[in-house]
């Protein structure tokens, strides 16, 4: 039993090195390749011991050159086949200009919708959450928005990021704003930074996040 769960210990700290190295590593990339990042990019507000990993999450990375064919047919390939890519394309467009006007991270949106539902606009969990992002009832109650219309994917992604948008004003950081997306904002403001830190939830959109940025920076 002592030798699994040194090596179940092993597998984690392992796990922990590799996200961090990737971490320095992108950011190190995006900082050479990108040319502008975002007026409100909150670097100063570091939730991580490792400052670059959490730079990742919260630096609102803007490209002039977006390549939607090619995150398109990724997202086809990668989390739903049966959707088409046209119809991936005009989605991520419109995702692209609702985080302009709210002054969220493109990739950071689109790595949401990647932990929450895997790109299936018809996803319902077990708890009731719809769609792209997850919408629950409540929520979309909050927006004047009836909960049925949560599988129509451009009113899914406008709650989705009109919600994060709020929690990250909210919070002042996005690590504790995905927290408060993913268990609700009551719950992460009295979680400490240790638990944000070490979120499973957190290291999952950081995970896809890292796979979106090279993508858009074109390495």
């Amino acid at each position: 039993m002592r030798n699994k769960k040194t090596t179940r210990k092993g597998k984690e700290m392992n796990k922990q090195t590799i996200l961090t190295i990737l971490g320095i590593t992108c950011v190190s990339m995006l900082i050479f390749t990108l040319g502008r990042v975002s007026n409100n990019t909150r670097v100063d507000e570091v939730v991580d011991e490792s400052e670059q990993f959490t730079y990742v999450i919260e630096s609102g990375y803007v490209s002039d050159e977006i390549n939607f064919e090619q995150e398109a047919d990724y997202i086809k390939r990668k989390f739903n086949p049966n959707m088409s890519e046209s119809k991936i394309k005009h989605i991520l467009i419109y995702i692209n200009g609702m985080c302009e006007h709210y002054d969220l991270n493109y990739n950071l949106v689109k790595s949401v919708i990647s932990t929450e539902s895997h790109w299936n606009y018809k996803a319902k969990s077990n708890a009731g959450a719809k769609g792209l992002m997850q919408i629950m009832r409540a929520c979309a109650k909050d927006y004047n928005t009836p909960h049925k219309e949560m599988y129509d994917p451009y009113v899914n992604v406008t709650i989705g990021i009109k919600y994060l948008a709020k929690l990250t004003q909210k919070f002042g950081n996005t690590p504790t704003a995905l927290v408060g997306y993913n268990e609700g904002p009551r719950y992460a403001k009295n979680y400490k930074i240790d638990y944000i830190n070490n979120s499973r939830y957190v290291h999952k959109v950081v995970e896809h996040l890292l796979t979106f940025e090279p993508m858009i920076a074109g390495i």
